[in-house]
């Protein structure tokens, strides 16, 4: 594919870095240089943490890291839940030059396994409430050396070789002294997973610079946060989007998180809101579907500034009755693990409900034809997006990094359009996956899941749209032997209980949202592959 001549550039002055940099030391270490060292950092339940006492206990976590023996640049493993020993383990692991790697603490056994592996981290932080998954999961570790565990400690014993850790005591052995590691801009420092299509997840490589780059051309100069914002999301800490928006932006600012480890619900959502009086939510579009249909008194959320959306596209339909009911500006945008964060957005003062907003400066962007060449402007075309945040490569995935990640440019495959005022609209992937609740879910992964299911005898997953306009996982399914595949209640309790099989067996927003019954053997290409895009055409639309 040729490199297309078009590109849309918005005007910028890029911020620059020094060379020696480390990015735990922008964050965190910049808050009490510059005097706020008394201020609320984070609230996480009756706690009110200052930014000093953040700062002392990132220090202990990085010297408790280097203490177990981390080296730089090797992986740290982080699986907990929305709370402050996340971020301490987090910006520690990077203080120190290790590499923090991110994933859902609710995850099965295999999913554990899987990162352990690829990872290869000798040091994983875990929530006592994933132990009962994440504890199996040792015996396939071949790299893992040390758990420490945040709540209460497990009895079971260990593999040979991996030791357990409470957190409490771990961390207070360790002093809340430590200069920052001399690190390069051009470091690594964090991997951010996104997903393929093969089920497995693979790590985007980013450097010191690449998220303070994001932050000062995204969030303070395009979006506007303040020292006086106050934020809280609904998405959790181990999406970058979240990361982004609920540690990293806040604190580069000075401003306030507020964190809570229990599920987002809206009624919790509403009330932390509501006692905290903040200022930024960070939502999805799955998740404001939700909070609208909510029963009950309506919450006062007159502090709210403004509330992001990313993760999944967001109807017009929804963001008009959000209006309606609250009042509230969505910033709408679209960002991707390979950019760490949003590149493409609304912003407070100019919102265009149905787009994704203007491009950021500091980025630049070009719409190519299937051939790579340029597109007229309004027309469809493929999306590449280059800017100083873009990950270099995929962790072991060379075919992968060729194809998507090509000098400088990101190429995703999504397909885009741009207005003749420059608005951006999103029209769709170019690819297999679904991206339900604001994180993709490969197809081939819940297929996997469901042909594990005894009464499945062939099965195709697809993205369809629920009543809310919503992208959701959707399977067909030829059942074995021959049953009468009509309504009825036996067919509607083989679908209940494959999605309650998917539910057990996968995190549980990558189950089917519903299920079709076909008596006929699922069409194929001529490659013998079943043919997806036939069974949209009957299904999806």
């Amino acid at each position: 594919m040729r490199e297309p001549s078009t590109v849309n550039r918005e005007p910028s002055t890029a911020p620059e870095f020094p060379d020696r940099f480390n990015m735990a030391s922008y964050f965190v270490d910049s808050n009490v240089e510059a005097g706020r060292g008394d201020k609320v950092a984070i609230h996480f339940d009756d706690q009110r943490i200052t930014f000093q006492q953040a700062y002392e206990n990132v220090n202990r976590a990085g010297n408790g890291l280097m203490a177990l023996g981390l080296q730089p640049e090797q992986r740290v493993l982080t699986a907990l839940h929305d709370r402050p020993e996340f971020a301490y383990f987090w910006f520690g692991a990077i203080k120190v030059g290790g590499v923090a790697t991110q994933i859902n603490p609710l995850l099965p056994t295999e999913d554990f396994a899987y990162y352990l592996n690829y990872t290869k981290a000798p040091i994983a932080a875990v929530d006592e409430e994933a132990l009962d998954n994440f504890l199996p999961a040792l015996k396939h570790a071949r790299y893992l050396k040390h758990v420490i565990i945040v709540g209460k400690i497990a009895t079971t014993v260990p593999p040979k070789g991996v030791t357990l850790h409470a957190w409490g005591d771990w961390l207070s052995g360790h002093s809340e002294k430590l200069d920052p590691a001399d690190t390069s801009k051009d470091d690594p420092s964090v991997w951010l997973f996104t997903s393929g299509t093969t089920g497995h997840s693979k790590g985007a490589v980013h450097f010191h610079s690449h998220f303070p780059f994001n932050t000062e051309v995204y969030a303070k100069r395009f979006i506007g946060m303040r020292e006086s914002d106050i934020t809280v999301s609904g998405p959790r800490l181990f999406f970058g989007y979240a990361t982004g928006t609920n540690l990293m932006f806040p604190w580069a600012v000075g401003a306030t998180s507020v964190l809570f480890k229990d599920r987002p619900t809206p009624e919790r959502l509403f009330e932390l809101v509501q006692k905290h009086k903040c200022t930024v939510l960070t939502n999805v579009p799955t998740l404001i579907n939700k909070m609208l249909a909510q029963e009950g008194p309506k919450p006062d959320l007159s502090s709210l500034r403004f509330m992001w959306s990313a993760g999944e596209a967001l109807p017009k339909d929804l963001h008009d009755r959000w209006d309606a009911a609250h009042g509230v500006p969505i910033i709408d945008g679209i960002g991707s693990a390979e950019s760490f964060h949003i590149y493409i957005s609304n912003r407070p003062d100019d919102v265009r409900p149905g787009s994704l907003g203007k491009l950021v400066p500091g980025y630049m962007a070009k719409l190519t034809d299937d051939e790579g060449g340029p597109v007229a402007q309004g027309d469809v075309g493929t999306l590449w997006i280059s800017g100083a945040s873009a990950a270099l490569y995929y962790h072991n995935a060379y075919a992968k990094s060729r194809e998507h990640l090509r000098g400088g440019w990101i190429v995703s495959g999504d397909k885009f359009r741009q207005d003749a005022d420059g608005y951006w609209y999103y029209e769709g992937r170019g690819d297999d996956l679904i991206k339900s609740g604001g994180i993709y879910v490969s197809p081939l992964e819940v297929e996997n899941c469901l042909m594990q299911h005894e009464a499945v005898k062939e099965c195709c997953v697809i993205g369809k749209k629920d009543e809310a306009g919503l992208e959701k996982p959707f399977a067909i399914v030829v059942p074995q032997g021959a049953p009468n595949v009509s309504s009825g209640p036996e067919i509607e309790a083989l679908a209940t209980d494959l999605i309650e099989h998917c539910k057990k067996n996968l995190v549980r927003y990558k189950a089917p949202h519903g299920v079709a019954f076909s008596d006929k053997p699922l069409p194929r290409n001529d490659r013998d592959k079943i043919d997806r895009k036939a069974l949209r055409q009957l299904y999806a639309n």
